[in-house]
């Protein structure tokens, strides 16, 4: 090895004898080397595990003084700097570490156990300064060795891999109040993050800042490694950020990976904000919007509102039912060891299907794990005081194709008894049937219940029992057949004993229906066969004439049901007021083009429909979408392509407060016309028009040769070589409230 090579630290460095405990006498092969020359020079090699630092070479006398010479006009003319200043004996003088950068490496550190001691061993070693005599052998920290040795050892069994893969999941669930770094002040957008954060512990957040969509702290980092995105670090936190049009892909993803999100949103707008008393302040903003993976739903998820879309199209939903389990456990009055009373509610948001039981349950779990089969849920809610073997359960039952199921923990006085029924009796009141039939069902049912809604009001989705036909039990013992979880999957009723996949089931041999909603009832029918013989037979006969009829009304409703949204999930989404006006447009059309189809044939229904229930329902699918031409006719498909909610209805006569906007802006557009006959006459012009350039309205327009008829307080907006673009002082005046108006008007039809 050459004199001037660079000497970098051996692997025989790290691999020395730990248990010796002569950590301290380990040296490299170029220091072994060295001392045994006797050189005078020797080159310290420093290696930290949380610092990466460079290694300086050793000055040789052997450079000639002409070289010498070149290097120091260099750095006096600023080209080349010194790396590190020199002392006497030409041996590099370590820089000492500034505070600030010591911070920002201590609140970054990737281990956060270790960072203190890396930290304290890296001032250490910045502080030391060698002497003109200093000794050619190398301390090295024992902390840092065992660290380096700790990081060759890499895990070999797949069992270590899937514990590392459970405590990075366990780890990313956990709360992570945002913590900036020490010494620096926050901005006042940071101050605001920081403060949401403190609402939301458990949510990744998605904060509107402009044309983009922010993450901070360790949301940043988890969407980093999720999404495949950049994470750096601005001021006081790490950040990262996406686009605003590809929020819903962003979102669905993270929610798919078993994450809570929220979507933080700007409400208010610039033109707003310029006229409040908060002129200096951030844009004020708020949670809009919470998803999981049982409560996707909305606009922000579905923006285009397309076919495929509204039809669950999605990655999340596509293979299973989004159900959302609530459950409740209390001792068995047996007094058997593990014996537990599970009252179980099952409610599916995108539809409004709700599913309850009351029964005991064994220390296996046998009876919960049938529950679980029949119903797949992707989400479940436990009190605080679940036993662990109940969890435990939920969570083996459900971990299939790594698509595990999102379990939170929630107080147990989510689950009081008289609070629960006055919930429901609130929300349902003024309908005394279904009140009666609420109250009535088993207490622990009742708590359940209560639980779900006080969940679902934070995604705003708690009036979805309203909504909801009934509340039904899982099984009616008199009506359907009871298929243990074991029968359904020795027999691949839903999935396949392979993979688990949904292709090679018998539920897949056997979907050949052509809507989304369609094939989850034939997924129930699957999964609760009939016991009554006539009720068999109705089915059957329904299903055969649908099939093999030649009658013009099964032809013309074979063509309809091609390619129709999915109008279960679209009427929750509207019902919630969540989706979005393509999507509202795509509903309403599909099911006035249903009406109108059938309205067609329905004179002869009764004649060329045979079976009794078949005809019946078909007479009611007509009663029920009678008027429903009169609300497509109001719908501008223009407007709802473009999401346009201010121009979306052809007649706002329903919605005063849209109107009385309206109005207010027509006499504003009047005032504005109303300045053109004073600004003629000071222009000199016979008459104009108001000029919009750019997205920039209501400029005047004036020729360079007519320049010098513009008074001096005109306020110049653009200018080109032809022109100059103008405002009046009166133009501005008046253009100012109104976009003040529009902006008004666009929060009212968001409401």
């Amino acid at each position: 090895m050459t004199s001037s090579a660079k000497k970098q630290p051996t692997i025989s460095k790290f691999f020395a004898s730990v248990k010796q405990k002569r950590v301290s006498d380990i040296q490299t092969d170029v220091e072994m080397e060295n001392t045994t020359r006797n050189s005078e020079k020797v080159c310290e090699v420093s290696v930290t595990t949380g610092v990466k630092r460079q290694t300086s070479q050793d000055s040789h006398n052997d450079v000639s003084p002409h070289q010498n010479k070149k290097k120091s006009r260099k750095d006096e003319n600023g080209c080349v700097k010194s790396a590190s200043p020199k002392i006497k004996n030409e041996s590099h003088v370590k820089r000492s570490v500034v505070p600030w950068t010591m911070n920002r490496l201590q609140a970054f550190s990737a281990d956060l156990e270790n960072s203190q001691e890396e930290m304290e061993c890296f001032a250490e070693e910045a502080e030391l300064k060698p002497s003109k005599n200093s000794s050619p052998s190398k301390s090295i920290n024992q902390a840092s060795v065992k660290s380096k040795l700790g990081g060759f050892r890499s895990p070999s069994s797949k069992d270590t891999k899937a514990n590392n893969s459970d405590q990075e999941e366990e780890e990313a669930g956990k709360n992570h109040p945002l913590k900036p770094l020490p010494g620096l002040k926050l901005t006042p957008l940071e101050q605001q993050v920081v403060a949401l954060k403190k609402k939301y512990l458990d949510t990744i957040l998605f904060v509107e800042c402009g044309y983009k969509y922010r993450f901070f702290g360790h949301d940043a980092e988890i969407a980093a490694k999720e999404l495949n995105i950049v994470a750096h670090l601005d001021h006081s936190f790490m950040t990262a950020s996406i686009p605003t049009y590809r929020l819903h892909v962003h979102v669905r993803r993270l929610v798919a990976n078993g994450y809570k999100v929220g979507v933080i949103k700007q409400t208010e707008t610039a033109a707003i904000k310029a006229a409040g008393s908060n002129k200096n302040a951030p844009f004020v903003r708020e949670l809009s919007a919470l998803y999981t993976r049982s409560t996707l739903i909305g606009e922000d998820v579905n923006p285009s509102g397309s076919a495929d879309d509204v039809s669950g199209g999605d990655e999340i939903s596509e293979s299973t039912t989004a159900m959302l389990l609530v459950l409740h456990e209390e001792k068995s009055p047996s007094g058997k060891e593990g014996a537990m009373i599970i009252s179980v509610v099952a409610i599916q948001p995108s539809t409004g299907d709700i599913i309850y039981d009351t029964f005991e349950d064994s220390p296996t779990r046998t009876e919960l794990w049938n529950r679980i089969d029949h119903i797949q849920p992707v989400e479940a809610l436990v009190a605080q005081c679940t036993s662990d073997l109940t969890v435990q359960t939920i969570s083996a039952a459900t971990t299939k194709r790594d698509d595990r199921i999102r379990i939170e923990k929630i107080s147990e006085s989510k689950y009081d008894y008289a609070e629960s029924l006055k919930r429901l009796c609130n929300l349902l009141e003024g309908e005394e049937d279904r009140v009666k039939h609420v109250s009535g069902l088993p207490p622990n049912v009742i708590c359940c219940l209560g639980a779900t809604l006080d969940y679902l009001a934070e995604f705003k989705l708690d009036r979805i029992i309203k909504m909801a036909g009934s509340v039904q039990p899982f099984s009616m013992k008199h009506h359907y057949m009871r298929l243990s979880g074991a029968t359904l999957r020795n027999l691949e009723v839903l999935a396949n004993g392979v993979n688990g996949d949904v292709k090679g089931s018998l539920f897949w041999a056997l979907d050949k229906t052509l809507t989304r909603f369609g094939s989850r009832l034939l997924r129930r029918w699957i999964i609760q066969p009939l016991l009554n013989i006539k009720d068999i037979t109705e089915r059957q006969d329904m299903i055969e004439e649908i099939m093999t009829s030649d009658s013009a009304v099964f032809s013309t409703l074979r063509t309809v049901l091609y390619k129709l949204p999915d109008f279960e999930r679209a009427i929750t989404t509207i019902f919630h007021k969540k989706c979005s006006p393509h999507e509202f447009w795509i509903a309403l059309n599909g099911l006035n083009r249903v009406h109108a189809e059938l309205l067609k044939v329905s004179g002869n229904l009764h004649e060329n429909v045979q079976a009794p229930a078949l005809k019946h329902l078909l007479q009611e699918v007509l009663e029920g979408l009678s008027n429903i031409r009169e609300y497509a006719d109001n719908i501008d498909e223009a407007s709802a392509k473009e999401g346009k909610k201010t121009t979306l209805f052809r007649d706002f006569s329903k919605f005063p407060e849209v109107l009385a906007k309206m109005e207010s802006i027509s006499e504003v557009e009047q005032e504005l016309k109303g300045l053109k006959p004073e600004i003629c006459k000071v222009l000199r012009l016979p008459a104009f028009n108001y000029t919009t350039v750019s997205g920039l309205e209501y400029l005047v327009e004036v020729k360079n040769a007519q320049l010098k008829a513009v008074p001096k307080n005109w306020n110049k907006i653009n200018t080109t070589k032809a022109c100059c673009r103008f405002r009046p002082p009166e133009v501005e005046k008046s253009f100012s409230k109104l976009q003040i108006l529009r902006e008004e008007l666009q929060a009212v039809c968001h409401q």
